[in-house]
């Protein structure tokens, strides 16, 4: 099952249990209901509430204003018969389809292919597990290093450009989001930049790209970096809201607690 079916699972599943405690409620409340049903005339302008046995013969009291309440107990009663039955067959029809669907079966198509089919077909659907082993070795040629480049190491053995990298690589890695480094972006097929982080959000199936500016208090590091950011914005087919910032300078590192609200807000 691929992450949005999982979701929309989830949330049926949610509502499932809503409907379950709506009903049990409402039971409770028609329980304690008084007998019989309300009738509502009305003459010249104004509205005349009557008792009705439900019975044969049928009697109907009428209700003095006196005994208003009893109206309004009466038309509580009807409304939630009528809710009642509606929610019963929500909770059927949420019932049957959660029996019934399999929100897995169009990736298993391909997934039952022969390899020889597999390298000839294009899938429509594709497992959460097929998409990430396709995006995260999608080919792509990076930076590099210099010879006289610091060395830096994340816990996987990638090679980085920076501490604050490594605390940003770690925690990716500890919460399962899929990444590539310095994964070139393009626009309109120029070059925008290679962003430090290529993040894969596996629930939406969307790409987010992770700037970490660690030299702020660098007068010329920031001035790059603002061009840098500025390229992202002027570039027309580029989301901004894809777009994940992190900085710090020599007197403000990088909070790790940072890391982690950026990745629960944008990754998972």
């Amino acid at each position: 099952m691929d992450s949005k079916t999982d979701f929309v699972i989830k949330e049926l599943l949610v509502r499932k249990a809503f409907l379950e405690t709506e009903i049990t409620k409402i039971k409770n409340r028609l329980d304690q209901a008084p007998e019989g049903s309300l009738h509502v005339s009305k003459k010249k302008n104004a509205y005349q509430f009557y008792l009705r046995n439900n019975s044969k013969p049928l009697i109907e009291k009428y209700i003095t204003n006196k005994d208003r309440s009893l109206a309004v107990s009466l038309a509580q009663k009807d409304y939630d018969t009528r809710l009642l039955k509606t929610l019963r067959e929500q909770l059927k029809a949420i019932e049957g389809f959660l029996k019934s669907y399999d929100g897995s079966a169009p990736q298993q198509i391909f997934e039952k292919l022969s390899e020889a089919r597999k390298q000839l077909v294009t899938p429509e659907f594709l497992s959460d597990e097929e998409f990430i082993n396709r995006w995260q070795n999608t080919p792509y040629d990076r930076l590099g290093f210099g010879k006289d480049d610091p060395e830096y190491y994340t816990a996987k053995g990638e090679r980085v450009r920076s501490k604050s990298e490594i605390l940003i690589a770690d925690a990716l890695l500890r919460h399962n989001i899929p990444y590539r480094y310095e994964y070139p972006l393009y626009s309109h097929g120029v070059l925008i930049a290679a962003p430090d982080f290529n993040c894969l959000n596996v629930r939406l199936r969307k790409d987010y790209y992770w700037e970490h500016l660690g030299m702020m208090g660098n007068e010329d590091y920031s001035d790059r970096n603002v061009s840098k950011i500025a390229k992202y914005t002027l570039a027309d087919d580029f989301d901004e809201t894809s777009l994940i910032l992190t900085m710090e300078t020599d007197r403000k590192p990088l909070n790790t607690k940072v890391i982690e609200e950026k990745i629960r807000r944008y990754l998972l």
